[in-house]
């Protein structure tokens, strides 16, 4: 694929770039001054000082950095001469501390030996920080692997990673917790006060209909799935050919250490139960012994359910469908090629799989056709159907989905959130995994109708009718202000940020250093100087880009091509954003905190060592970041701080509009801010 770079990139850009204004960099001024005393002129070759732009709030105090270089590079002691050109606006101390007077603006001036350095400082009037609440938070974002319903009350329970259990009851789904904290893969239960779950290391716990206790097991192998005919006759799975049932008094061994990975179980009878697995691995036992049955594939297999001993199915690995008729195995043209995790039937002629990026799947008693159910790219895992004739279906990110037909309703999902934007005085967009993309009506967050698709990493638009979201195996999805459609990628690689310059101009980076560009033309792969991970991009103009990533990777785009700019850190940026060309911050892992002064580069203290995700802010004086364990900062002008938070999940972006900031992060978690 060809690269665009150079004069087709220009002509392409012309009609945004215009008459913009051309942003020229204040460099430090080093020159020698016949006025200035006499000193040190033949050690001091150059004189800086850092930074030579900054913004100040009215009595806000700086203390700026004097560097005096030698000829060969190594930094001597100096002592300066501070003046001010606006004393009224700013006055300078002789150690070169500044304090912000009044409204305006002024330089300093530092002089050494001859040699003069400035800095251009404005002081603006003080503005209070945001204040920040949790607008929205989930449940749990942990992967649910198991699901039951009771048939006669509305009583369910979903279970997953860390030892979580989800309780459904007429007030919702709420966390109950169980006392482990091994993975449980399966549950099944024959009255909302006799419900078992099972998991790693063999755990086994029983709901009593008041707590969740933990029973003693047989074994210590992983226990992959559980189900029952009755109170007194429950049987279990796993790996090495694990097989335990329960007799309503104790739990007992009928197979193990055959060496099969065993993920789904259904019986009919004690003398006709079947399970499932690795390999296309079917098991039988006749209520005497354990025998493996021909199967009509090497696919994995992950779910079984029967409606008789005649009809039952299997499914598994990519959209594998298997069903017997009570004498043979045989194998279905699959209507998809997603992996199918699980299967459950109400009856003989209405029977559901689901599996991966949100897979539904319906058998009508004649041939199976894939379900159309909207707004959620989920990897479902478990299906199991309801007391009210509807079915429920639970999988990654804490996801619970109900539903029939065509009529489906997310009830609960806790994806990490990822993005988060909106065109001015309009919606505000969320997206993240799973595919999920929530827009802001009103005060209420709701889940968007798009094409099923991968992880979302980043969003961005020029305008309400033009929104561009990126993500994982090279999705691009764009909204026109109706809807949202998928739009071929020149590379299938994770896509991590997005940066709307106009109608036709967009800018992507994501992992292998990949940059790609947007014009009335379709996507391209532009020319990139790192094969680095690039994390995050944003604009100040279409000929004013930058782009940062891993090993303290940041590069610049002036239209014509993509350069690497020197950085004093090699930590990985995860964050950029800026007020003007002469005022750009960047951050990363361990607090890291850059500034580009128009100059360089340069490290900022920081007040934490914690991973910072992202930086976004409304004026010089006003910049957040936020990142791990819900940290949140503010930049006044002068120094950051440690603003109060609401929150320990972690912030993964902010961005505002007016006086309403938003910050999203892990379990849907969306903080929002406002000033007084």
């Amino acid at each position: 694929m060809t690269a665009v770079t150079g004069a087709a990139f220009r002509r392409g850009v012309r009609r945004w770039c215009g008459a913009a204004a051309v942003f020229a960099t204040a460099a430090v001024a080093a020159c020698r001054d016949a006025s200035a005393p006499a000193g040190t002129a033949a050690e001091i070759a150059s004189l800086e000082v850092l930074p030579t732009t900054a913004w100040l709030q009215v009595g806000a105090t700086l203390q700026l950095q004097l560097r005096a270089l030698d000829s060969a590079g190594t930094e001597r002691a100096a002592a300066a001469r501070w003046e001010s050109s606006n004393s009224r606006v700013v006055a300078v101390g002789s150690d070169g501390l500044v304090r912000a007077i009044g409204q305006g603006s002024a330089r300093i001036t530092a002089q050494v030996a001859g040699l003069t350095a400035e800095t251009d400082v404005v002081v603006v009037p003080a503005v209070p920080a945001a204040a920040w609440n949790v607008e929205r938070q989930g449940i749990t974002d942990v992967s649910l692997l198991g699901l039951w319903a009771d048939e006669f009350s509305p009583f369910a329970v979903a279970v997953g990673q860390n030892g979580v259990a989800l309780h459904y009851s007429v007030n919702g789904w709420t966390m109950v917790p169980t006392g482990t904290t091994e993975t449980l893969v399966g549950v099944w239960g024959s009255s909302p006060s006799n419900v078992f779950a099972v998991g790693t290391g063999g755990v086994i716990l029983r709901y009593d209909g008041s707590a969740w206790r933990r029973m003693a097991s047989p074994t210590d192998r992983t226990l992959l799935e559980v189900w029952g005919r009755s109170a007194n006759e429950v049987y279990a799975v796993g790996v090495d050919g694990t097989v335990l049932r329960w007799s309503g008094l104790a739990w007992t061994v009928l197979s193990t250490g055959t060496g099969w990975e065993l993920w789904g179980v259904w019986a009919s009878g004690p003398n006709d139960v079947w399970a499932v697995g690795q390999d296309g691995r079917i098991v039988h036992f006749d209520g005497a012994a354990w025998s493996v049955l021909p199967s009509p594939t090497r696919q994995g297999l992950f779910g079984i359910w029967g409606s008789a001993p005649g009809d039952i199915w299997a499914v598994g690995v990519n959209g594998t469908m298997l069903h017997y008729d009570g004498t043979v195995w045989s194998a279905l043209a699959p209507p998809t090629r997603k992996n199918l995790f699980a299967i459950w039937g109400r009856t003989a002629d209405e029977v559901y799989a689901v599996g991966n990026t949100g897979a539904i799947l319906r058998y009508d008693g004649i041939a199976w056709q894939v379900v159309d159910e909207p707004g959620s790219g989920q990897n479902f895992r478990a299906v199991w159907g309801d007391n009210s004739g509807r079915v429920l279906v639970a999988g990654w990110d804490g996801t619970v989905v109900r539903g029939r037909g065509t009529a489906w309703l997310t009830e609960t999902t806790s994806p990490a959130l990822v993005a988060v934007w909106g065109p001015d005085q309009g919606a505000v967009f969320a997206a993240g995994a799973g595919g999920t993309l929530l827009r802001r009506s009103g005060v209420g967050w709701v889940l968007e109708d798009v094409p099923p698709a991968h992880p979302l990493y980043g969003i961005h638009g020029s305008g309400a009718t033009n929104i561009v979201a990126v993500g994982d195996t090279g999705t691009i999805l764009r909204f026109d202000g109706s809807r949202w459609r998928s739009e071929p990628s020149p590379r299938n690689v994770l896509l991590r940020s997005v940066w709307v310059a106009g109608p036709d101009l967009a800018f992507v980076v994501g992992e292998a250093g990949t940059i790609l560009v947007s014009t009335p033309a379709g996507w391209a792969a532009m020319a990139s100087p790192t094969t680095g991970f690039l994390r995050h991009v944003w604009g100040l103009a279409p000929n004013n880009v930058y782009a940062v990533g891993d090993s303290g990777i940041v590069l610049h785009f002036d239209g014509g091509s993509w350069q690497r700019m020197a950085t004093p850190t090699r930590l990985l940026l995860r964050g950029i954003w800026g007020s003007g060309p002469r005022d750009i911050f960047a951050v990363g892992e361990r607090g890291v905190i850059l500034r580009y002064d128009g100059v360089r580069w340069y490290q900022m203290p920081s007040p934490t060592d914690l991973a910072l995700r992202t930086v976004w802010g409304t004026a010089p004086t006003e910049v957040y970041a936020a990142g791990e364990g819900g940290i949140l900062l503010r930049f006044d002008g002068a120094r950051w701080s440690v603003l109060p938070s609401p929150t320990d999940k972690l912030l993964i972006q902010l961005w505002g509009s007016g006086n309403s900031y938003f910050a999203v992060g892990t379990v849907a978690t969306i903080l929002r801010g406002s000033r007084p």
